[in-house]
């Protein structure tokens, strides 16, 4: 493979970043769409979503400097403790464009651990640091999303229809071959559960595909010329705030939205490719050298 394609490969749409993203311009969407309709419940939410990350790195964002941000997307799949996908953003003014890095969370990487043994023995805390230290790169702000509750914002928002690849059952609901209607926050998690131990991958398609479902309605939220009623927002900011924990503050997201508009519209995708070794997916160092230096570019 040519070092051009391998270079256009690794910024390919990725469906693992688009889930991810979706929760990052979620947070921003959470002001900017809703802002005049539900402002002190928006601030509200903001201070209930807030989080504080002990070992991130602060950052002046009215000086409109480069920062990063951790998103974790994580939760229980059949009683397991599982992370789902981690990446990392950098959001630049300069070059208005935002990078997302992925990790791939199940596959080896040059320190001989994988992001999901990490956060099984450490939580999210381990999840930053490894990051942290693969990269040598410091971490401004985090957004960690709690995947069993991303029914309640698709409930919030008005359910989803989706395909459904495979029949199955899962929690007393029957999900068919073909056409399936999501509305309460009960039937998006039972439709993501992981079944058994050889689910898991077919489990993380149907929670991708829920969050690119849901990214549209979020799509059309932010499109309104006309806002919806007063409950319909504090339905979806009571969701969002029982979803996402950030440190993400009230006045970072209006900062963000006033300074950072033009470079979270223009975004562009890293991915760390694998290998297989005996069976087992695995990150070269050489890769991850390789990465790292793309996404360094993106901090300047």
């Amino acid at each position: 493979m040519t070092q051009k394609k391998r270079h256009y490969d690794r910024k390919k749409k990725h469906t693992v970043l688009k889930v991810v993203s979706t929760i990052f311009v979620l947070v921003i969407i959470a002001i900017a769409s809703i802002a005049y309709a539900a402002y002190r419940n928006i601030e509200s939410t903001f201070s209930t979503s807030y989080e504080n990350f002990p070992k991130t790195t602060s950052i002046d964002l009215k000086k409109s400097k480069t920062f990063t941000t951790l998103i974790i997307a994580t939760g229980k799949n059949n009683s397991k403790n599982t992370a789902y996908a981690t990446v990392l953003a950098s959001t630049n003014v300069k070059t208005n464009q935002t990078t997302f890095m992925n990790f791939p969370v199940f596959a080896t990487m040059p320190n001989q651990k994988t992001i999901t043994e990490v956060y099984n023995t450490n939580g999210d805390d381990g999840i930053f640091q490894m990051v942290k230290d693969l990269l040598n790169v410091s971490i401004n702000k985090v957004i960690q999303i709690d995947v069993n509750k991303m029914g309640l914002l698709v409930q919030a928002t008005g359910g989803i229809t989706m395909q459904n690849p495979k029949a199955f059952n899962a929690e007393g609901y029957e999900f068919k071959q073909g056409t399936v209607n999501l509305q309460t926050a009960d039937q998006v998690q039972a439709y993501m559960t992981q079944i058994d131990d050889t689910d898991l991958d077919a489990s993380i398609t149907r929670i991708q595909n829920v969050s690119m479902e849901l990214y549209g309605n979020i799509q059309k939220i932010a499109h309104m010329k006309k806002l919806e009623s007063f409950n319909y927002y504090r339905e979806i900011l009571y969701a969002f705030s029982n979803t996402v924990k950030t440190n993400i503050s009230f006045n970072d997201a209006k900062t963000i939205v006033m300074s950072y508009n033009k470079a979270l519209k223009n975004t562009s995708k890293l991915n760390l490719h694998t290998t297989d070794e005996n069976g087992a997916k695995v990150v070269s160092q050489t890769e991850l050298d390789s990465v790292k230096t793309l996404f360094e570019k993106s901090l300047k």
